[in-house]
């Protein structure tokens, strides 16, 4: 479930391992995350791990209680919706201001995210959301790229367990090509419009699905 790579602190270790976990499904909606049980499996102490839950709570991955206890966030589809109309509006702001001040090793990131997801043997929603943030990361608005973060990952919590259906010959990984293509090229205005065009898909297929219950 967890891997060895460390950053900085084990705060932000811990923070890393949870995020990937529940982006990855490892963990469902509402579960129950335990810092006892956690500190074997991350071998790191409750001071760290409840600096990580109170990050992940932040950016939505994550429900704080009163009486100390920590859960897997729900998920809503009403609120994918308007979540992913939000993304419409701040990400591709973000990504285009991103790839023009992206240097070379900006590109070398976003190409290292995304060989990781593409060469995965099976979807998954944690290589998607690293590979979308490092396409956000050389934002020069620190407020922009905060928010935008955020709403990302709370993204793929959404996508992990909102229950989207594609299509059977839906390709995910040649559906992010022409937006890394133009990445990779330095085209701002032309990602910034893949980006849209791409987070506009998505969002009809939450349209469709709060129909689908609201029915």
């Amino acid at each position: 479930m967890f891997d060895e790579q460390q950053p900085a602190t084990r705060s932000e270790w811990a923070d890393q391992q949870l995020r990937r976990a529940i982006l990855r499904g490892d963990f469902a909606p509402g579960e129950v995350l335990k810092i006892s049980a956690l500190e074997k499996q991350l071998n790191v102490s409750a001071t760290p791990l409840r600096e990580a839950l109170r990050n992940l709570a932040t950016d939505g991955l994550v429900e704080l209680h009163s009486h100390g206890s920590a859960r897997v966030a729900s998920v809503d589809t009403a609120e994918a919706v308007e979540l992913y109309e939000i993304r419409l509006l701040l990400e591709p702001t973000a990504l285009e201001r991103s790839v023009a001040k992206g240097d070379a090793e900006y590109r070398s990131r976003v190409e290292q995210a995304w060989n990781a997801f593409s060469g995965a043997n099976e979807r998954s929603y944690a290589l998607h959301a690293a590979f979308h943030r490092e396409l956000l990361s050389a934002c020069d608005s620190a407020w922009l790229l905060r928010v935008a973060l955020q709403l990302a990952d709370r993204a793929g919590l959404l996508m992990a367990h909102g229950r989207v259906t594609f299509e059977p010959d839906f390709d995910v990984i040649a559906s992010h090509e022409p937006l890394l293509r133009l990445v990779m090229a330095g085209d701002a205005p032309g990602a910034a419009d893949e980006l849209r065009r791409h987070l506009q898909n998505t969002l009809e297929l939450f349209q469709v699905l709060a129909l689908q219950q609201h029915d």
